[in-house]
């Protein structure tokens, strides 16, 4: 649909790296505020990062003249700092697969397909993905191809109704090729072992939500880091899943 085609792309914004330890079974929320809630960053977070560049697959339903059709749309996103992420310095131009990054407020880095390529980066015919950044603020330039496959995510096939006083179960087809997994309901969130296809959220978890929509996230991924003239850069591949829930 389309509403749902916008949510996803809105995710971009919050695909950046936050400073915190990079935890499993870690559970944390963030209440938003009004009728619906906030949505959790999807980017995994490491807490001896300077650089994270992240590129994801990312499943979305779009309504068409023949129904509705899932497509795969190519977004990216990347972020750089020297204290931990407490502030982002900006880096130059930054580059994925070719397509240019826009710097956004706060110095982070994204691409957000445009309404004439809805496909976005081009992340599958291959899964080479070749990083560019021209270099600033003490970060050399350097050129990286990415290679191995992208984690594997089947379509989320829980109910659309999260009801907190019960719990819910967020779940998932097939999940393979990852490193961990990440659950997400609004901003609550739990990352777990990378085979995981279900997330068991318990009533006290679903507590700090409020009424209202949601969005449900499962998001698989794998990193790969580098040190690059004494930064430790991540490169991270996602495979991201999103259902519009509603919270009683």
């Amino acid at each position: 649909m389309k509403h749902q085609r916008s949510l996803a792309y809105g995710l971009l914004a919050i695909l950046l790296a936050t400073a915190c330890n990079k935890e499993e079974e870690d559970s944390t929320s963030n209440n938003g505020g009004g009728s619906g809630n906030s949505t959790a960053s999807t980017t995994p977070a490491f807490s001896d990062a300077h650089g994270v560049l992240a590129a994801s697959r990312m499943y979305v339903i779009v309504s068409t003249p023949f129904g509705n059709q899932e497509i795969i749309a190519g977004i990216a996103a990347g972020a750089f700092s020297d204290d931990q992420f407490a502030t982002r310095v900006p880096v130059g131009a930054v580059s994925c697969n070719s397509q240019s990054l826009s710097m956004l407020t706060g110095n982070a880095y994204a691409y957000t397909p445009p309404s004439t390529n809805p496909n976005g980066i081009d992340l599958t015919a291959s899964n080479e993905v070749t990083w560019s950044i021209a270099g600033g603020s003490g970060f050399t330039a350097f050129t990286r191809t990415i290679m191995g496959a992208f984690p594997v995510t089947d379509a989320i096939s829980s109910g659309g109704t999260v009801v907190r006083a019960s719990g819910y179960t967020l779940i998932t087809g097939t999940v393979a090729l990852a490193d961990s997994v990440l659950f997400a309901i609004g901003p609550v969130t739990r990352t777990i072992a990378g085979n995981a296809n279900s997330c068991a959220f318990s009533p006290a978890e679903l507590g700090t939500l409020n009424t209202g929509s949601a969005l449900a996230q499962v998001v698989a991924y794998s990193s790969a880091q580098e040190v690059i003239d004494g930064k430790r850069i991540y490169f991270v591949k996602q495979s991201l899943r999103t259902k519009s829930v509603s919270v009683e």
